[in-house]
C-alpha cells in the first residue's frame, strides 16, 4: 500500500492556497453538474471501490489478447469488456478483435486507419451531419473524401450517395456511417448503403460505423434499425463514458480480426504485437467499464435506456408547450428543438448548431431537470436569432476568409468581436450574393484573430494580454458562430443544392484531369450549396469553374 505519511511531509503537501483552489474547483464542478443537459455523458456512477488501483502505474501496452513484458495491466478485464460489446453488436466471436480506446474519436481513427491500410486507393464518403472528428481523422490519414448530403432529419441522403459513388465506381468505397448523428441522433441506413454498393458493382468497400452514443442504446431497444455487424459493418466505435458512464473519456473499437491481422507488427521491446493506435494505453478505463457491467449489468441497462427515452418524451411535450418545436428519432434520446437565448444555452450547457439546440436525456437527467430548464427559458427573453451561423473559416498566408449567411450580420459581428479584443482590421472586402455573405479580411495579429474566430474562451490567459483586450467578451459575441477549418489548398464552389449536383461537378473535374482530394459541405441556402474542394491545383480549378459556380470573394 502507498505510505500516505510521506505525502504530508514538507515539499510533498499542498499549500493552503492550492488546497483552497481545489476546494473551490470542486464546488464549481458540483454546481455545473446540476446543469449538464446538452452533452451525452452519464454522471450517475460510483467507482470508489476501484480507487485503490490508482496507486499502480497500470499500462495496457500492446494487444489486449496477448501477454506482454508489462505485467501491470488490466488486459484480462479489457477482454471481458470487449466480449460484452461483441455480444451487444452481434459481432462474430471467432473473427472480431478490439480494444478499449480513449473515446469515440480514437475509435473512428482506428476504423478509418484499417480501411486505408486495406484500401489505400479508397475514397471516404461521409454525411454532412457526421461528427467533427471524421474530418480531423481524414486529414491525419490523408484520405481522399467526399461529403454527402444529409436529409433534414440528419440521416445520409442515399440518392446523393448513389450519384456520387457512380462517378467513382472504379475506386474502392469507404463509407463512414453514422449510427446516431451528433446533433440529431439519426442513423444512416446500412442495408440501403449495401444495396447501392451492390447495384454499382463496387466490390471493394469498407463500412465503419460511428456509434459513439447509440451503440450503447440500440442493443437495449426491441425494434432497433439495422446498425451492427449483423447488418454488414466492418468496424465500429462506441463511447464508454456516455450511456455507461465514466469519470474519464473512454470507449471501444471493434473490427474484423482478419483485417487487423494484416496490419499487426511484432515489437520486441514490449514483447507483444502492436495492433492499437497508441503504445501505452489507459488501463484504468477497462476496470471502470468492467465494474459497470458487473454492477449495473445488461439487465440494468435494459431498464435504464427505456427510462431515458421516457424522459425524452417528457422533454418534447414540455418544450412544445412553450413553442420550441421539439422532436426526436424513436430510437434516440437526443431531443432537438429551436435554439433558445444564449444565456440559456450557456447555463444548461446545451449543444447548438445554427437555429437548433439539443438536450440529451442521459440517466442523470430527470423530469425535474426538464422542468427547471423550461422555467429558465420562460424567465429569459424570448429566443431571438441574433445572427446566422457562419459555416466556414479558411485563410491564405495573410488573409482570413469567412463564409456565412447574408441575413446573419456576419460582418457586423466579426468586426465587433475583433474590435472588442483590440484588433485592428488592416484590409477588408465583403460581398453578398443570394443569401451568401463572404468576408475577406487582414488583421494586425492573425493568430489571435483566428483564436477568437474559433471560439477559444481562454485567450486572455493563454496570451497573457488581459490589458490589451477583452477576449472573453469578444468570443461571447461570436459564440453562436459555427466555423469549420478548410485547407489552404482549396477552392470554393457554389453548386446546385440537389441530388446529383456534386456528382455532376466531380465528373467535370474528372474530365478536366483536376485531382480532387476532398469535398466538404460548408453552406446551404436558396437552392445552392457552397463546398470547399481540396485539390493540389486550386487555381486551375478556379479557372475551370463556370461563372454560376464561382464564389465571389471580393
Amino acid at each position: 500500500m502507498v505510505d500516505a505519511a510521506k505525502f504530508s511531509t514538507p515539499g510533498h503537501g499542498l499549500t493552503t492556497v492550492d488546497q483552497e483552489r481545489l476546494d473551490s474547483f470542486f464546488q464549481a464542478m458540483e454546481q455545473e453538474a446540476e446543469h449538464f443537459l446538452g452533452y451525452p455523458c452519464n454522471r450517475l456512477f460510483d467507482y470508489s471501490p476501484l480507487f485503490r488501483f490508482l496507486q499502480f502505474p497500470l499500462n495496457n501496452v500492446g494487444d489486449p489478447y496477448l501477454p506482454s513484458n508489462v505485467h501491470l495491466n488490466t488486459h484480462e478485464f479489457e477482454c471481458e469488456v470487449l466480449a460484452i460489446f461483441q455480444q451487444l453488436t452481434a459481432a462474430p466471436i471467432d473473427n472480431t478483435w478490439g480494444y478499449v480506446t480513449n473515446g469515440g474519436t480514437e475509435g473512428n481513427h482506428y476504423g478509418l486507419f484499417l480501411a486505408r491500410e486495406l484500401l489505400p486507393q479508397g475514397i471516404v464518403y461521409y454525411s454532412q451531419d457526421a461528427h467533427y472528428s471524421i474530418d480531423k481523422v481524414l486529414r491525419c490519414l490523408k484520405l481522399s473524401s467526399i461529403t454527402i448530403r444529409s436529409h433534414p432529419d440528419g440521416s445520409m441522403d442515399l440518392d446523393d450517395l448513389r450519384a456520387t459513388l457512380k462517378i467513382h465506381r472504379d475506386l474502392p468505397a469507404i463509407i463512414c456511417a453514422n449510427i446516431g448523428t451528433t446533433m440529431k441522433g439519426a442513423i444512416d441506413h446500412i442495408p440501403g448503403i449495401h444495396a447501392i454498393l451492390q447495384e454499382l458493382e463496387i466490390t471493394e468497400h469498407y463500412i465503419h460505423a460511428d456509434a459513439a452514443l447509440s451503440g450503447a442504446i440500440l442493443p437495449f431497444l426491441p425494434a432497433a434499425p439495422p446498425w451492427n455487424f449483423q447488418a454488414g459493418i466492418d468496424s465500429i466505435a462506441i463511447s464508454g463514458h456516455k450511456m455507461i458512464g465514466s469519470p474519464v473519456p473512454c470507449g471501444i473499437v471493434l473490427a474484423k480480426k482478419s483485417n487487423v491481422d494484416r496490419i499487426a507488427q511484432s515489437v520486441e521491446y514490449i514483447g507483444t504485437l502492436d495492433t492499437t493506435l497508441s503504445g501505452s494505453r489507459n488501463a484504468f478505463s477497462p476496470l471502470l467499464l468492467w465494474y459497470a457491467f458487473r454492477t449495473v449489468g445488461l439487465d440494468g441497462f435494459r431498464t435504464i435506456v427505456p427510462a431515458c427515452l421516457e424522459v425524452a418524451d417528457y422533454a418534447i411535450d414540455s418544450l412544445n408547450k412553450i413553442g420550441l418545436h421539439a422532436w426526436r428519432h424513436p430510437y434516440s434520446n437526443t431531443v432537438v428543438f429551436d435554439r433558445p437565448a444564449a444565456a440559456i444555452t450557456q447555463q444548461w450547457q446545451l449543444a447548438c448548431q445554427g437555429d437548433l439546440s439539443h438536450l440529451i436525456t442521459m440517466p442523470h437527467v430527470t423530469r425535474a431537470s426538464i422542468d427547471s430548464l423550461v422555467q429558465s427559458i420562460l424567465a429569459a427573453a424570448p429566443p431571438v436569432r441574433q445572427y446566422a451561423p457562419a459555416l466556414a473559416l479558411t485563410s491564405t498566408a495573410a488573409d482570413i476568409t469567412l463564409v456565412g449567411s447574408a441575413e446573419g450580420q456576419l460582418l457586423e459581428q466579426v468586426s465587433q468581436a475583433l474590435a472588442t479584443a483590440g484588433l485592428s482590421i488592416r484590409a477588408l472586402a465583403a460581398t453578398e450574393d443570394q443569401g451568401l455573405e463572404v468576408i475577406r479580411l487582414r488583421v494586425d495579429d492573425r493568430d489571435l484573430a483566428l483564436q477568437i474566430l474559433n471560439q477559444t474562451l481562454d485567450i486572455g490567459r493563454r496570451y497573457g494580454r488581459s490589458n490589451d483586450g477583452d477576449y472573453p467578451a469578444a468570443t461571447e459575441i461570436l459564440r453562436q458562430l459555427d466555423y469549420q477549418p478548410v485547407s489552404e489548398q482549396s477552392c470554393l464552389a457554389s453548386l446546385p443544392d440537389r441530388v446529383g449536383g456534386l456528382a455532376q461537378f466531380l465528373q467535370s473535374c474528372q474530365k478536366s484531369a483536376i485531382p480532387v482530394q476532398g469535398v466538404r459541405m460548408l453552406w446551404q441556402g436558396q437552392g445552392r450549396a457552397v463546398v470547399a474542394v481540396s485539390t493540389p491545383q486550386p487555381d486551375r480549378l478556379q479557372e475551370m469553374l463556370p461563372a454560376e459556380y464561382k464564389v465571389n470573394l471580393g
